[in-house]
């Protein structure tokens, strides 16, 4: 046994017994081999060190301490150290296995720190190295049931569970591939889980119906746009989260129903109406951007000289400027939104998408929201961190690094693209690789989706505890505050 599988061994037994501080010591050990560590080494030692932080994390919650804290710094650490390990470039020749437990922890941590969606991108790309590695459908399963959960659509909710279900029963076949020991360890749990989907569902008379029978469109280029949006999971639905069948086809998020006082005017659909058509116009735009030609006649007169550094030019690229754009400027949008349903209290002229977070946080809102538990909401601001935290950045994804950057320099520089970007950059000029663009744009595009679904999900909690605070405070002074509803009309296919 070589040096560094004594030392995973050691921190497996230390996770078992339970013995914070000898993981400490174990995770200091993982921390010192790293200033000298190469190869595949590398990616090992931020697996363990994950692993420590991970087994803490677990101990901590035992004794339920600072879970519902925002911040939680241990679990952020092991997000970080878990994406530093995926993007080490010996993670693609390291044993698939390992991938796969990479992939998957991220995947949990993500989930906790309320990121459903950003998870259930991890579990299927564990699924296309391995489409029957057990830890990763069981915890899907889990997390799709409890994505479910926060739905405010009863027939969105309900493939959701049907999904799961079908997530563990993958699990808990022959075929599905478990680590040693795991399988007893953990199949009675899921199979109890199971059931209590199953009585849900069968409580509810749920039919298992084709989800693939409905037309995506009158037209060729219409079918081929939204096949590609649901291939891409880019449609405002949690059902595209799950599924690529037709009956995720439709943008249909909204917001949920929601309570006014007498005197307020019902203002947030308007605000997400807005939301939504800057977002599927910049999904569009990037759509045509790269899978339509250019008309001939736009560039036909139009005199370009040669500058020599062979920039691509056309409509085309300024469409995918466009589309970059519209989506980054979103999140400064949301920032907004949170700022009047919230009323935080920042100046609108003065809002963002970062400085909402940290007024919030910083003041008595900042207590409210620990004490309600808004997994969701919490999930949004820990979105946040991909855009605007140092750390964060420091182990982007290539398709994410730098977006708050390059969204700068888009605006206020001039940038030019090319096939093979040869360097020169200057702090007017800057040279950016058409393809990096390209996968940047669509980062952007994957995270504002996301924003938005976080967005109405975690108004639709906020609803339910303020609802809960009215009534509790009625019994008390038998007083209630005169309101008037806004309701979501239930409407689930579009078709």
């Amino acid at each position: 046994m070589t040096i560094l599988e004594e030392l995973g061994k050691a921190i497996d037994e230390a996770s078992d017994k339970g013995d914070e501080q000898l993981l400490r010591q174990l995770g200091l050990r993982c921390e010192r081999r790293l200033e000298v560590a190469a190869g595949e080494d590398r990616v090992y030692l931020l697996y363990y060190q994950a692993n420590v932080l991970g087994a803490i994390i677990s101990l901590q919650k035992e004794e339920e301490t600072d879970i519902w804290d925002w911040e939680q710094s241990d679990g952020v650490q092991n997000v970080l150290l878990l994406r530093q390990a995926i993007m080490e470039p010996a993670f693609s020749t390291i044993n698939p296995t390992v991938s796969c437990q990479i992939r998957t922890n991220l995947a949990c941590r993500l989930f906790v720190l309320g990121r459903p969606v950003a998870a259930n991108e991890q579990w299927l790309k564990v699924s296309e190295i391995e489409p029957h590695f057990a830890k990763a459908l069981g915890g899907r399963a889990r997390a799709v049931a409890h994505y479910a959960g926060v739905l405010y659509n009863e027939c969105h909710k309900q493939i959701l569970l049907a999904h799961a279900e079908a997530l563990i029963d993958s699990a808990l076949n022959p075929l599905a591939v478990w680590e040693s020991g795991d399988r007893d360890a953990v199949a009675p749990g899921l199979i109890d889980f199971r059931n209590d989907i199953i009585e849900y569902l069968t409580s509810v008379a749920y039919e298992h119906n084709d989800l693939n029978q409905w037309s995506l469109g009158k037209t060729e280029a219409e079918r081929r746009y939204r096949q590609w949006c649901l291939c891409q999971r880019l449609f405002l639905n949690p059902l595209n989260d799950i599924s690529t069948d037709s009956v995720a086809a439709t943008d249909v998020l909204h917001l949920p129903s929601h309570v006014y006082e007498i005197s307020e005017k019902p203002r947030f659909p308007a605000y997400f109406n807005l939301l939504k058509q800057e977002y599927v116009s910049a999904r569009y735009r990037f759509y045509r951007a790269t899978h339509e030609d250019d008309p001939e006649y736009l560039m036909h007169d139009v005199l370009m000289l040669d500058s020599g550094e062979h920039q691509i030019l056309g409509y085309y690229v300024e469409d995918l400027r466009s589309a970059f754009r519209a989506a980054y400027a979103l999140f400064d949008k949301i920032g907004l939104f949170l700022n009047d349903y919230y009323r935080v209290g920042l100046d609108p002229g003065r809002v963002s998408f970062r400085q909402v977070w940290h007024k919030m946080l910083s003041g008595s809102l900042g207590s409210v929201l620990n004490d309600q538990r808004n997994w969701i909401l919490e999930g949004l601001y820990f979105l946040s961190k991909d855009l605007f935290d140092e750390s964060f950045m420091a182990v982007a994804e290539p398709d994410a690094d730098g977006l708050a950057e390059i969204r700068n320099k888009i605006e206020h520089r001039f940038v030019s693209f090319q096939r093979s970007p040869s360097g020169g950059n200057t702090d007017t000029h800057s040279l950016m690789s058409m393809d990096d663009f390209v996968s940047k744009t669509k980062r952007i595009l994957k995270l504002a989706r996301e924003a938005l679904i976080y967005l109405s999900l975690a108004m639709h909690r906020e609803e339910k505890l303020r609802q809960e605070a009215k009534e509790e405070n009625g019994n008390q002074t038998g007083v209630f505050t005169p309101q008037r509803v806004v309701s979501f009309r239930q409407r689930w296919t579009g078709h």
